[in-house]
């Protein structure tokens, strides 16, 4: 009987990886859709902890988004020009929008995608409704770069259109000073996410399940969401402790209701709660920037 039961359970598990890799084999280039390319293998699935096998080292931050699985193929010319295409199903719009500000950096160019499209160098980033969207190639010569940007739309084109992004996005503003840079919004889901940004410490001392940061140039605005204004009073109390006894940080000073600190580089950060936010400045006049943020959130 339960050599029985065990074979059941192998066998719905076997259909539901098999109808899970045909629900996302449907997004990737048939033949014909993209002359001059053709798929050079069979494409690889990963679902759940197996994408630690597809991935060395980087599947822990795709899972602290919310990863669900992910399809890959790679694609060659005739003329010996070749690329990757690998497709992330993520579990909500929010979580795919997370991993494209983790791969996206300052200096992606835009590109003709339907999905925030940006190219870096010979890779190609997108997110579309719940999927992220990466693009390798293994030079920058035309041909490739050209393959690449063809693949996306091929593939943007079967997706659904959903742009919408975090409401804690929102929260930014638009200018502080000086302008919020392009590219410079990076949404966050934990500390990993944190920590490729910043180390405050290596432990969640906030307990951050929510963060939004703003990089305007000159500084750096973080904002980290909680679920009432007692839980951010207690992450607050609780961060502050750890740094003023990390000795990465020097000048720990309470004062106005938030606190100060200077890292090893010279940059000074300063923390305040509000609500059931709790706000980061970092850069010069950590402080005065700090209260014209504030007081545009109380008015």
């Amino acid at each position: 009987m339960r050599k029985t039961i065990s074979f059941i359970v192998l066998l719905v598990m076997g259909i539901q990886i098999y109808c899970s890799e045909k629900a996302l084999e449907v997004y990737l280039p048939r033949a014909g859709e993209l002359p001059g390319w053709e798929a050079a293998a069979e494409p690889d699935y990963a679902g759940g902890d197996d994408l630690y096998l597809l991935i060395n080292g980087g599947a822990e931050v795709y899972h602290e988004y919310g990863f669900k699985q992910t399809i890959t193929q790679g694609f060659k010319s005739k003329n010996g020009k070749s690329f990757n295409l690998e497709i992330y199903e993520m579990k909500d719009p929010a979580a795919a929008y997370g991993i494209y500000t983790f791969k996206t950096g300052d200096s992606g160019k835009p590109v003709p995608v339907d999905g925030e499209g940006l190219l870096e160098d010979y890779y190609l980033n997108f997110r579309k409704g719940n999927f992220l969207v990466t693009v390798i190639g293994f030079d920058s010569e035309a041909e490739t770069i050209n393959g690449i940007v063809a693949a996306a739309g091929v593939v943007a084109s079967k997706m659904k259109t959903d742009r919408s992004k975090p409401e804690l996005v929102g929260m930014l503003p638009d200018k502080v000073d000086t302008p919020l840079k392009p590219n410079g919004i990076k949404y966050v889901k934990g500390n990993l996410g944190l920590f490729n940004n910043y180390e405050f410490d290596s432990k969640n001392i906030f307990n951050l399940r929510e963060g939004v940061i703003g990089d305007y140039g000159d500084f750096k605005l973080y904002i980290f969401k909680y679920a009432d204004a007692a839980e951010c009073v207690k992450w607050f109390n609780f961060a502050a402790k750890h740094l003023e006894t990390n000795n990465r940080f020097k000048d720990f000073t309470r004062g106005n209701g938030g606190y100060s600190m200077i890292d090893g580089k010279g940059t000074p950060s300063y923390i305040k709660k509000h609500d059931r936010y709790i706000f980061i400045v970092q850069g010069k006049k950590a402080e005065e920037t700090m209260k014209r943020i504030i007081a545009r959130h109380t008015r």
